[in-house]
């Protein structure tokens, strides 16, 4: 018989990949009274030497238990989430495994790199593969004999985590021997890096203004560094807060103060061979008189006539993102209606509240003078040659992009030569600042002279079209803190 491996126990809040440990240390008794009261905490176990084998994350009063599992290198690579059940036994729900990062069959598409299985009753179950190459595949099954297996767990009770420890394949036949590991507990409290399931939760967004912090961007998970900028200041005439270009009557149920109230826009840039890139991936108010007062806890920002029981697991309430400009913006209620002539002006409102940055109107500038002069040198020689240069030359702008700002521009200027069948002369491209106060590649601000408040507007792209908003309160309750996340990093897993 196979002697049992020697395992450490850590009672913790949970576990941070960046830079890959455990936080929010616990002492044992503390662990103990959360597990009998329903409340979340988290357990780590570790081989003799220390390395990472399995992470438990547990919320009774959710009916919630998730098993992680670690590879060799520390990193957490299945996750396996149990739901207990009316007679007191833990049944499997749904389960993930990632690929190795350096795996050369998932780099080209021979295996997933992630793959999702939803156990729909029994061992029927869906299936739903994720490629490299942003493709994916599902199909309903039964579950693989590896799943199959572990479909039911009995409820530990506190401290009895063998048979979930178990499931990690260096442990499953040789059994463990379970020890406390006899750590300090941390001594400030820490954000716990994961919930339970249901609504979207705020894991990860003190992160999104922390210079350095390293994330994966959201949509191909490039690896980014975040920046915070400046991004001028919000004006409150009356704290009434309005996201989004909607009317009075939709701004958050809970107000900031009346004033002047300091902004910054995070930003995740990414360098690599030969690209790079920057998202925004947050706008940040932070309440003046409370500047420095760190965030204790964070709660989704609702309007009066929203509710946190409205929404299913993974699900928000948020704020819309304009579809036509690719904005996401916050202002003072009051300013709306003094704003809206204005913003629902389709001749005004791109320039009014983005304006052309300085690459742009270079692009824009090229993108003019290849197509006049393709288009000055079919007149000049009229032939088959000149014909498909000057319409590989529009053919772009058509085929490729047509959704873009740019594009329509070039549209618009080439509409213009030949309905006037002339010269229109050289292109005026609206500049930040010519009618709003450019606060940065990203942000803009534009003032509404009627009650002094102002707008700040944040470009995102296309292709989200409602983002989450937050709100940070104080140790003592106060509000201290608006941030709208654009979900544009891979954060860490709810569940």
């Amino acid at each position: 018989m196979s002697t049992p491996q020697p395992c450490h126990v850590v009672y913790c809040e949970g576990w941070e990949s960046e830079p890959g440990r455990a936080v929010g240390v616990l002492d044992t008794a503390t662990a103990r009274e959360r597990d009998s009261v329903g409340a979340q905490y988290a357990v780590l176990v570790e081989d003799a030497d220390g390395a990472p084998l399995v992470l438990l994350e547990i919320s009774w009063t959710h009916g919630h238990c998730g098993v992680w599992l670690f590879d060799a290198e520390g990193r957490r690579r299945t996750h396996h989430r149990y739901t207990r059940e009316e007679d007191g036994g833990l049944a499997l729900s749904h389960s993930r495994h990632w690929a190795a990062p350096d795996s050369a069959d998932a780099a080209v598409g021979r295996v997933p790199l992630l793959r999702s299985v939803e156990v729909l009753g029994g061992n029927w179950s869906v299936y739903r593969d994720e490629f490299v190459n942003g493709g994916y595949a599902s199909s309903h099954q039964w579950l693989e004999e590896d799943l199959a297996a572990i479909t039911s767990r009995s409820l530990p009770g506190f401290g009895r985590w063998e048979a979930l420890v178990a499931l990690h394949p260096r442990l499953s036949e040789a059994g463990v021997e379970l020890r406390d590991a006899g750590v300090e507990p941390d001594r400030d409290p820490v954000w716990a890096p994961w919930a339970p399931p249901g609504p979207l939760a705020p894991l990860g967004v003190d992160g999104l203004f922390q210079p350095g912090r390293r994330y994966r961007d959201a949509h191909d998970r490039r690896p980014g560094t975040v920046e915070v900028h400046d991004a001028g200041t919000l004006v409150l005439p009356t704290g009434r807060v309005l996201l989004g270009f909607a009317g009075p009557s939709q701004a958050l149920a809970v107000p900031l103060p009346v004033g002047e109230h300091p902004v910054r826009v995070s930003v995740l840039r990414s360098t690599g061979p030969g690209e790079e890139f920057a998202v925004v991936a947050g706008l940040r108010i932070d309440v003046a008189d409370l500047a420095g007062v760190p965030v204790h806890a964070w709660e989704m920002a609702l309007r009066p006539d929203e509710s946190l029981d409205e929404l299913r697991e993974g699900q928000f309430h948020g704020t819309a993102v304009d579809r036509d400009s690719g904005l996401i913006s916050v202002g003072d209620a009051a300013c709306m209606p003094h704003l809206s002539e204005l913003l629902t002006d389709p001749d005004h409102h791109p320039d009014l509240v983005i304006g052309y940055t300085q690459r742009e109107r270079e692009a824009l500038a090229d993108r003019e003078r290849e197509l006049r002069e393709a288009a000055q040198a079919f007149l000049d020689a009229p032939g088959t040659v000149t014909g498909q240069a000057f319409a590989e030359a529009i053919s772009p702008s058509l085929d490729q992009e047509l959704d873009f700002r740019p594009a329509m521009y070039v549209l618009l200027r080439l509409a213009h030569g030949v309905v006037h069948t002339s010269d229109p002369g050289p292109a005026r491209f609206a500049a930040p600042g010519e009618r709003s106060r450019d606060s940065g590649p990203w942000t803009r601000t534009l003032s509404e002279p009627v009650t002094g408040g102002n707008l700040v507007t944040a470009f995102i792209g296309d292709g989200v079209s409602s983002c989450p908003a937050w709100l940070g309160r104080a140790a003592d309750g106060r509000v201290a803190a608006l941030l709208v996340d654009t979900l544009a990093v891979d954060r860490p897993a709810q569940y």
